[in-house]
């Protein structure tokens, strides 16, 4: 059985990197790089060979991107994989039913949230907006801190027929919240089980 799910989103590097040239790509790479090397671009595929190489640890950032490209990545790929990778938190957040789209929002799109595919829109300017964009969409939404009220008081109302989470999930949903309120480049990610 699926289940939606939450997680963090670094919103504010996300349209850092959906703005970003070459050369600000690789800064934020190097910005990110630490003693072993950057969190991204460990490897590139050659073709030629068939094969993933990894990169020797000292290559600097913009040299990885020069090879990814070469190697005949596209830069809109590269920046969706830099969003994957650097902007969207590890930890997921399974919701209980209380708290899903069907019974937190009625089953309809909550009030000011943004589907993914329309934020993400400016690495693909020539796309339609979600629905345009394939008659749906992938069910991603980033939230509201209203938004994840709606998820919380739907859970608080319904608190004995949890079945998924349980009392450190809902302090974990309540400190993700207040976190996103006091930092507005970062908020909570949803996505529908499809």
């Amino acid at each position: 059985m699926g289940t939606d799910y939450l997680q963090l989103l670094d919103r504010h590097t996300a349209e850092i990197i959906m703005s970003a040239d070459d050369s600000a790509l690789a800064a934020l790479v190097d910005l990110r790089t630490g003693i072993e090397g950057p969190p991204v671009w460990q490897n590139y595929w050659d073709a030629k060979q068939a094969k993933s190489i990894g990169f020797e640890i000292v290559t600097r950032a913009a040299q990885r991107l020069q090879t990814i490209l070469d190697c005949g990545s596209t830069i809109e790929e590269i920046k969706d994989q830099l969003l994957n990778d650097l902007c969207i938190g590890g930890a997921w957040l399974y919701l209980d039913y209380w708290g899903c789209w069907a019974e937190a929002f009625s089953g309809e799109v909550p009030h000011g949230a943004i589907a993914w595919e329309d934020f993400t829109r400016p690495i693909r300017p020539n796309e339609g907006t979600a629905v345009e964009y394939r008659g749906d969409n992938s069910g991603c939404y980033l939230l509201t801190p209203e938004n994840t009220d709606s998820i919380l008081k739907s859970l608080e109302v319904h608190r004995e027929d949890w079945r998924i989470m349980n009392d450190s999930d809902f302090v974990r949903l309540r400190a993700w919240k207040n976190f996103c309120h006091a930092n507005p480049g970062i908020c909570i990610l949803y996505q529908i089980d499809m």
